[in-house]
């Protein structure tokens, strides 16, 4: 199916959600939510979706509308006058009546909330986030494509890294090398060296050269047609790596492996967090991981479900996620590893390779 009909399709099983909550309709302005129901990339402030159970319409500016209408046939779509997108949805609710008209507190700003509080709407939390845990088929296509950009790239660029090398030199390497690979925009791209390597996420530095001898640690990822890649990858730079750095590079390997491990379809978020942090923690270095064991990506870089401990939601078939322990000693140097996984009917299936 084409993107086109499975924006089609998410609106529709969106509009049915409505129903079954009781909504008479959703007030929707963030730019994220607008893409995941029409597949049409937006800014926020182009536009303003009203969704009811029985139809969806578009308030935007004259400028968009030959944007929307050919790409959502199935939106009506009004223009309304530059500034005017909300008030004029609200007049529309308030012409047709429509009653129990909701929109999300957590994407609106304070000023946007207050307006459409006053207007009658309610506050109703997480009706799209919980929509975009499970992913279509669509999304894990693309999700699939932005994990092996980055994985393809990384291939490239670690022959690449020389002594002497700045932080920000292999930042540039690596973001050129997925855009060349059709990266739309790299959302974040994490290089450290040495002691740097033991700050989480620490910001490349133009200055901090490669030494002979010492660890390396790359965070990375890039979008892809709105979706999003994350793996880390940690090594000894030089013929020299010390024992412990071996050690402790096995410990969150392992770890790594036993989040892995179980994850499938109805494990807790929380259990594949237990799974590689016993690890770590029977290992004597529990303190030292110091952050989740992974997150959900799609449309954003860290989205839901987190894996951590008292996150009890349940993983399903098409989720995505990350699984990334690490260990760090401040001033020193830190190992993280990190792969993106598609949950599949029976386990789950690494997405950050060839």
């Amino acid at each position: 199916m084409t993107k086109k009909n499975f924006a089609a399709m998410r609106m529709k099983n969106f509009q049915t959600l409505l129903k079954q909550s009781g909504l008479g309709g959703y007030i929707m302005t963030s730019a994220l939510e607008q893409r995941y129901v029409s597949g049409v990339e937006l800014s926020d402030g182009e536009a303003v979706f009203l969704i009811t159970p029985k139809q969806a319409y578009c308030f935007t500016k004259q400028l968009i509308v030959s944007k929307i209408q050919p790409a959502c046939p199935f939106i009506k779509v009004k223009a309304v006058p530059f500034g005017g997108m909300l008030d004029g949805a609200l007049q529309f609710v308030k012409k047709q009546k429509f009653s129990k008209v909701a929109f999300e507190p957590a994407v609106v700003s304070l000023e946007t909330g207050e307006t459409l509080q006053k207007a009658g709407c309610v506050r109703k939390s997480s009706l799209i986030g919980k929509m975009r845990l499970q992913k279509y088929d669509d999304e894990v296509a693309k999700l699939k494509k932005a994990c092996k950009i980055a994985a393809l790239a990384f291939e490239e660029v670690k022959p690449k890294i020389k002594t002497g090398m700045t932080e920000e030199d292999v930042r540039v390497l690596i973001a050129v090398a997925m855009l060349k690979r059709g990266a739309d925009s790299i959302p974040f791209n994490i290089v450290c060296f040495g002691e740097n390597t033991a700050d989480a996420h620490h910001t490349p530095s133009k200055t901090r050269k490669l030494k002979k001898e010492e660890a390396i640690l790359m965070d990375f990822g890039c979008f892809y047609e709105g979706y999003t890649s994350d793996m880390t990858r940690s090594w000894w730079h030089g013929k020299k790596e010390p024992a412990l750095y071996t050690k402790i590079w096995n410990i969150v390997n392992e770890a790594r492996a036993a989040g892995v491990k179980v994850l499938r379809p109805g494990v807790l978020a929380e259990q594949i967090d237990s799974a590689a942090r016993n690890v770590i923690e029977k290992a004597g270095y529990g303190k030292e991981f110091f952050h989740t064991t992974g997150h959900g990506i799609g449309l954003v870089v860290h989205d839901a479900p987190i894996l951590r401990k008292t996150c009890t939601t349940p993983v399903k078939e098409n989720f995505v996620v990350t699984v990334e322990p690490g260990i760090y000693f401040d001033g020193k140097w830190g190992i993280r590893l990190e792969d993106s996984f598609l949950v599949t009917k029976t386990g789950s299936k690494k997405l950050t390779q060839k």
